[in-house]
């Protein structure tokens, strides 16, 4: 690959990067994260020729119409709207995007200078905790940020981001609409900046530490856990510390173990306003109050993770494939269940309580939303083994399996593992573009092995 062409396609992963990483925002009713997936797709087809793409074309067409029989044949004998087709397409082209941007990455960073990216990279981390850190502080005293304009990820379609916690403590969101996206898009990309490159980085593990930790995520407290057994592992098979992986793990720690209310730090914020009553009961004392998460163990998960972790585990005695298109009206079904039966209920011995409107609040019989509109099951290995059947997994581990068999079972191999776990348990169901580069640098790095430190 020429001097100029790497250049170019350097600049381009970091716009896409970007791009993708303004997920509250959208124009003209196109998310702009969706624009950003999309900016890697027509330079893989480019390359592709370049690319392993001869050597596994034909297991890929093959696995491409196995996987989409069970929707061909759903969308034969079902009838179906118009949003269905187009939801169906956006779910293939997403599993398409990620296919030939993983392609083009493996070969593009066995092709290019890692040092000359890891040098952009280092500044993307940097610019990005900054911003993570001023929008936090901007929401709670009402500093100058871009208009969020995207609908919220709930079911209440149309609806304003909630940027506002009255009860809980304030939380790091950065352009992303929920603390856990920012997390899952984030981490991976400072994790493998910080594997590769351990000198000198101690401010930028303190920053993004810092930034991550503000999301006060289960999610990210759990994977902070994960790879400090790693480091343990590392420390007694090399007697090496990675001081600035375990710094980012203690910022990580510090940041999300306390935090404080945006109505205790700024009562006359625009949405305190509309609580005088509770903020004024919240600031009786006259003290800053700091919360910490003691009461809640990283071990815990919330209400939504749980019923689709009982969703899963009561459809396994039948995980025939579905199709991707039905699989979260089959979540759904399941979950609105026991919701249709205190309606029936309800309306037979209680009638006069359903007057009253609730427009976008559940009320005491249950979550009646789900009647209405499809939960997502916000995971990537649920909701393909629901669509794609048995298969699924077994391709998985058939590909780890052969992994260990070629590869050596090493630190670096522990480490790609952990990034892969990192995507898979992440709340985004699908594959997509950015996981495909997630995976192709961390795959050049810790399989491949290209360029890496000796102490790596």
């Amino acid at each position: 690959m020429n001097k100029n062409k790497d250049i170019i396609y350097t600049y381009l992963i970091f716009i896409s990067v970007f791009l993708i990483f303004l997920d509250a925002y959208e124009i003209f009713s196109i998310p702009v994260t969706w624009i950003g997936l999309s900016l890697l797709v027509p330079v893989s087809l480019y390359e592709i020729k370049n690319t392993l793409w001869h050597k596994y074309s034909k297991f890929v067409y093959l696995f491409s119409i196995v996987f989409m029989i069970p929707d061909i044949f759903s969308i034969l004998t079902e009838n179906h709207s118009t949003s269905d087709y187009v939801y169906i397409l956006l779910r293939y082209y997403n599993i398409f995007s990620f296919v030939v941007v993983l392609f083009f990455c493996i070969y593009y960073f066995q092709q290019t200078d890692l040092q000359y990216f890891f040098n952009k990279l280092k500044k993307f981390i940097y610019f990005y905790s900054l911003i993570t850190i001023y929008i936090f502080i901007a929401q709670i005293f009402d500093f100058y940020e871009p208009l969020r304009n995207r609908s919220n990820t709930t079911l209440f379609e149309g609806s304003i981001q909630s940027i506002f916690w009255l009860s809980q403590p304030h939380r790091a969101m950065g352009t992303f609409r929920e603390p856990v996206f920012l997390v899952t898009f984030f981490l991976p990309l400072v994790l493998v900046y910080l594997y590769r490159e351990r000198k000198n980085t101690l401010t930028l593990s303190i920053l993004a530490g810092m930034a991550l930790g503000l999301t006060r995520s289960d999610y990210v407290r759990i994977f902070v856990l994960v790879i400090f057994i790693y480091l343990i592992i590392n420390f007694v098979i090399k007697k090496e510390i990675m001081l600035t992986t375990l710094t980012l793990l203690f910022s990580i720690i510090l940041f999300s173990s306390f935090g404080v209310l945006e109505c205790n730090l700024n009562p006359d914020s625009f949405e305190c306003k509309d609580y005088s009553e509770d903020v004024e009961k919240i600031n009786n004392s006259g003290k800053l109050k700091i919360k910490t998460n003691s009461t809640n163990p990283v071990t815990e998960l919330d209400s939504d993770r749980l019923n689709v972790i009982n969703y899963f585990l009561n459809s396994l005695n039948n995980v025939s494939p579905r199709g991707i298109g039905n699989v979260n009206e089959a979540y759904q079904d399941y979950s609105s269940e026991q919701i249709g039966e205190k309606m029936y209920l309800t309306n037979r011995t209680l009638p006069r309580y359903l007057l009253t409107r609730y427009s976008t609040q559940n009320f005491g019989t249950g979550n009646y939303s789900l009647i209405e509109y499809e939960p997502n099951v916000q995971n990537l290995l649920v909701f393909y083994t629901q669509g794609f059947g048995v298969i699924f997994p077994v391709l998985l581990y058939l590909y780890f399996i052969n992994l260990l068999m070629i590869k050596k079972l090493d630190l670096g191999t522990v480490f790609f593992s952990i990034i892969i776990l990192l995507i898979f348990v992440s709340p985004i169901e699908e594959v997509n573009s950015y996981y495909a580069l997630i995976i192709g640098l961390s795959y050049s790095l810790f399989i491949s092995k290209k360029e890496l430190n000796e102490k790596v």
